[in-house]
């Protein structure tokens, strides 16, 4: 070295000026770094972002290395799509331009999890290059992303809000902070017939048909505007009025009125400061008129005649008014929660429930005449109609039943029908109802091939004592008559006074013209006997007789007019035969009305001159080769005629009233005739006697009965009484109380004639019956008829597990005998093995050794 030349300088200062900037840099790096908004410096020249602070990476969730990884390219990493052309067009003019602000936007950036979030951009240049354009500038971004997305809830909401309230019906206003009306909805129009433009002009004043009713209105609004200022009063107010509801007349475009009801809330934001008020006004018209309806109503339901009840779908009673505790004698509170079947009558019949519960499902009502009972009891006819109530969605909710009582209504009718279709004198038939009668009965009986008798009766000797009398003895005379004639005839027979002192008969159709014709004749021969009788007149006795004249459809006519008649045409022939007689139409009939009369006549003196006999024909056990009893037939033996079939007679004891008389004898001359035989040491265990159904029906006949057991000297064992199924059937409770005590007499009980009539099963199983009788009708087919076999199978095979005896009888040949023998049948009776027969020859027959051989 040649020489070192060292120079010391003081640079205190400069270092001072150094550690200066230092500590200035760090000082505004650290607040540069704690700046919440986001910051950049972007180079222009290389596109590059030279700088970011903290609060960016921390925001867009980028560490410091991503962001210098991701400098040269920052851009088209976080900028949307859609903003990046646009970013990128300002870019290129902040270049020229001069000083002050370069961009102030709002952008999308991209957050590193993909999220877009917005940020508003503050952009300034920062450098220049020697040409002065912007080479360097400074950015400031501050995310607003909850504000954009409350921003956009508060739009949406206002939107949906106002696109509600132009679609309800309704109409929605609202006024700002100073109480001037900024809102009105479009429903107004509907409503009013005014447009909302022309509303918020004018106010509410404009609209109403009586200001007066505003009144309440005003003083509220009045009292608002003085509270704006104070808040204290504001305040009162806030917590006074939480809402107000006016209700007034408005006055539509058209002219007309319409009442309706305003709601008013005061508005308040979040701050609590007064926002303004919202209303809702509401068309309450079909409210109104609701609760009118509501209102007329319920003065129905409280002041009607007629009954009402309310039931819930189930049925049960949740409400009924006054008429309905006056109509039925309950209370509402014995019928609440109850179901209206206390209400039905007895005789109301259940198929007609069910047809009304039809109806109810089907149609939604029902209307009609049924029968109710009342508190105590009463049967009472009512009209009644019930209708099924459903709501808006047609779901069932509940029932309205109305009735009231239609007795007097059916009295008044019976009243009308009675002056309408009644002889006002007699209260017989009149004409018109006979004609319909008659009419009725001659198209039923050509339905069913049967036979109609009509009877015109006119009186003999009537208009001398009428005038000589006066009309109201005259009239006391008739009444007689009509009550004598109604005597004559049966329930179901109609007696008709045609006028003056005639009076038609119509009997109830026959299934044969002989049927017919003894009919006829019967009440014929009732009706002249009791005539006969006579009437008492002002203490004196007179005397009518009646002129007859019988016409037979069809045989006399099918049509009414023709029938009636012929029938008059009958009785002026018993007029012209010297009155006091009847006539029938055909003259035929009239011979055969005089053989009926001979035979009456004959048959009321055959008993007392001993003309009637008693044949027996022999019973027999199943194999037909022992003598198991008798069965006492009655037979008549008349002088002239010589033996007549029963079928003949039988029927007119029957329709004399005799059958009784007879039949007792019967009984009587059967267990005498059994005595006797056992007298003389012939032995037939057994007598069975047919019981007529009037003998069965008499009250006395188990005594009746016992009283011949006594004086014959017969054990009630060997006495069996024969009925048919129709008898016991006839009345079923007093048949079994008659058998019971025939049974505790000691009796054998047979039914005759089974299986041609219609007993139950089960009442058979419950009668105390010894035995059944096939009868013939079954047997005559055996044993090659395959139905009638099974028939008499099933009957035996009954019998037997019933503990019960069977008998056939019509067995005629040896074939009917083998198949009755081969099913078990126990005893059998028929012409093969022996015909009816007088005691003598049944003596003679089966004494001694014959009783057990026959050939």
């Amino acid at each position: 070295y040649q020489a070192v030349t060292l120079s010391i300088s003081d640079i205190t200062s400069r270092k001072r000026i150094e550690l200066s900037l230092i500590e200035r840099e760090r000082f505004w790096s650290e607040v540069v770094r704690s700046v919440p908004d986001l910051l950049y410096v972007h180079d222009m020249q290389n596109q590059q972002v030279l700088f970011s602070n903290h609060s960016l990476g921390l925001q867009l969730g980028y560490s410091v290395g991503e962001l210098k990884a991701m400098a040269g390219d920052f851009w088209e990493q976080v900028l949307h799509p859609d903003d990046s052309d646009y970013y990128w067009r300002i870019r290129n003019l902040q270049k020229v331009v001069g000083d002050g602000l370069l961009l102030e936007s709002v952008l999308r950036w991209r957050h590193r999890d993909g999220q877009w979030r917005w940020f508003s951009i503050r952009e300034q240049a920062l450098a220049r290059d020697d040409r002065g354009r912007v080479s360097r500038l400074i950015g400031v971004a501050k995310d607003i992303t909850e504000q954009i997305e409350r921003n956009q809830s508060l739009r949406d909401s206002e939107q949906r809000y106002r696109l509600l309230a132009e679609s309800i019906s309704d109409v929605i206003v609202s006024t700002d902070d100073s109480l001037n009306l900024n809102y009105v909805s479009p429903s107004v129009e509907a409503m009013l017939g005014y447009d909302a433009e022309w509303v918020t002009t004018n106010g509410l004043q404009g609209l109403a048909a009586n200001p007066q009713q505003l009144a309440s209105l005003y003083q509220l609004l009045e009292r608002i505007r003085d509270s704006l200022g104070e808040r204290d009063r504001l305040e009162c107010l806030r917590e006074e009025l939480p809402d107000q509801l006016f209700v007034f007349d408005c006055l539509r475009a058209d002219g007309h009125k319409i009442p309706v009801e305003l709601r008013l809330v005061l508005m308040w934001d979040e701050n609590g400061r007064f926002g303004g008020i919202l209303g809702v006004g509401r068309d309450i018209s079909q409210q109104r008129r609701a609760e009118k309806d509501l209102r007329m109503a319920a003065t129905v339901f409280e002041h009607s005649n007629a009954a009402i009840l309310v039931t819930d779908p189930a049925g049960y009673i949740v409400q009924v008014n006054k008429a309905f505790s006056r109509v039925s004698g309950y209370s509402a509170g014995q019928v609440l929660d109850q179901l209206p079947g206390m209400l039905t009558a007895d005789r109301q019949q259940a198929a007609h429930l069910q047809y009304i519960l039809g109806q109810l499902n089907q149609r939604g009502s029902w209307e009609g005449e049924v029968w109710l009972k009342r508190k105590g009891g009463e049967n009472f006819p009512a009209w009644v109609g019930i209708t099924a109530v459903h709501d808006e969605e047609g779901d069932l909710v509940s029932y309205v039943c109305f009735f009231s009582d239609i007795s007097e209504r059916k009295a008044s009718e019976q009243r009308i029908h009675r002056l309408a279709y009644h002889d006002a004198l007699t209260h017989l038939p009149n004409r018109t109802l006979f004609q319909d009668r008659l009419h009725s009965a001659l198209q039923h009986a050509e339905r069913h091939d049967e036979w109609v008798v009509l009877m015109f009766l006119d009186l003999d000797r009537f208009k001398p004592i009428n005038d000589s009398l006066g009309h109201a003895a005259g009239d006391r005379m008739l009444k007689d008559v009509a009550v004598r004639l109604s005597a004559c005839v049966d329930g179901d027979d109609t007696v008709a006074r045609m006028g003056g002192d005639e009076f038609t008969l119509l009997l109830q159709p026959r299934a044969t013209r002989e049927g017919a014709l003894n009919r006829a004749i019967h009440v014929a021969e009732q009706i002249l006997s009791s005539l006969a009788r006579p009437f008492v007149l002002e203490g004196r006795e007179f005397f009518v007789t009646a002129s007859i004249g019988i016409a037979l459809a069809p045989q006399d006519g099918n049509e009414l007019s023709q029938l009636m008649k012929n029938a008059d045409t009958a009785m002026y022939h018993a007029k012209e035969r010297g009155k006091n007689n009847f006539q029938f139409y055909q003259a035929d009939m009239n011979a055969s009305a005089l053989e009926r009369l001979e035979l009456e006549s004959d048959l009321r003196h055959a008993q007392e001159q001993g003309q009637f006999v008693l044949y027996y024909q022999p019973q027999f056990s199943g194999d037909g080769c022992r003598l198991t009893g008798v069965e006492a037939l009655l037979r008549w033996s008349h002088p002239i005629r010589g033996l007549v079939p029963p079928d003949e007679f039988i029927p007119v004891l029957e329709e004399l009233g005799l059958v009784v008389q007879v039949g007792e004898w019967v009984l009587e001359e059967a267990c005498r005739q059994l005595k006797a035989w056992h007298e003389e040491k012939i032995r037939i265990p057994k007598i069975s006697v047919n019981l007529s159904a009037r003998q069965f029906a008499e009250g006395d006949l188990t005594t009746r009965i016992a009283a011949i057991l006594t004086r014959t000297e017969v054990p009630p064992a060997c006495l069996e009484v024969e009925l048919t199924e129709s008898i016991l059937m006839r009345d079923v409770d007093s048949a079994m109380q008659t058998l019971s005590e025939l049974k505790h007499l000691g009796l054998c009980i047979a039914v005759d004639d089974f299986g041609t009539g219609y007993s139950s099963l089960n009442y058979l199983k419950q009668f105390p019956i010894d035995v059944l009788k096939i009868d013939r009708s079954f047997v005559d087919g055996l044993p090659d008829g395959e139905q009638d076999a099974q028939i008499a199978r099933a009957i035996i095979a009954m019998a037997h597990s019933l503990n019960m005896m069977v008998i056939a009888e019509g067995v005629e040949s040896h074939a009917q005998l083998d198949f009755l023998r081969e099913h078990g049948c126990d005893e059998v009776q028929g012409y093969l093995l022996g015909r009816p027969m007088p005691a003598r020859q049944l003596t003679a027959q089966f004494s001694g050794a014959a009783l057990f051989i026959l050939s």
